[in-house]
């Protein structure tokens, strides 16, 4: 499996793996204020463009299967992973799960990393304790079915 830094032209198929990844966590929780799924593609584009921000497409024989967009913080020598997807069709392959350790190597430069995920989605939780992610102790609750858990990597 490859890690391809987004270019522009990566739009469309970032845009659709986003909808794809995220749709059934969308219609699971409802979570209209924070579900990636609920981002136009102009939002997802400036997302992914914006200063300090590095996006990556995960490509597996040839074929765009997943993506992630990092916030890099030079200056404390973090970095923040944000909405992570893989399309489901390639689900539960360990695509998500190579791509965060090639992404690792990339910025061998960052000391810590942090993200957040879905307390309820144990897949999700058990990938990031796989590789190392401890829980912070910090939640959020976002209505009452879904719940934020917050995570670092040192």
């Amino acid at each position: 499996m490859e890690v391809k830094e987004f270019m522009d032209s990566d739009i469309d198929i970032v845009f659709e793996i986003q909808q794809a990844a995220y749709k059934p966590l969308y219609e699971k929780y409802h979570d209209d204020n924070t579900s990636p799924y609920m981002e136009s593609k102009e939002t997802v584009l400036q997302k992914y463009t914006r200063m300090g921000t590095k996006g990556y497409l995960f490509i597996k024989n040839s074929v765009p299967v997943g993506a992630v967009r990092i916030n890099l913080y030079p200056e404390s020598k973090s970095g923040r992973i944000s909405a992570l997807g893989v399309h489901p069709r390639y689900q539960g392959q360990g695509i998500a799960q190579q791509a965060l350790l090639k992404i690792e190597e990339i910025h061998s430069d960052i000391r810590r990393w942090f993200l957040d995920t879905i307390l309820q989605e144990e897949g999700n939780c058990h990938l990031y304790e796989k590789l190392g992610y401890k829980r912070t102790g910090k939640i959020e609750e976002i209505n009452e079915k879904m719940t934020l858990v917050y995570y670092e990597k040192e």
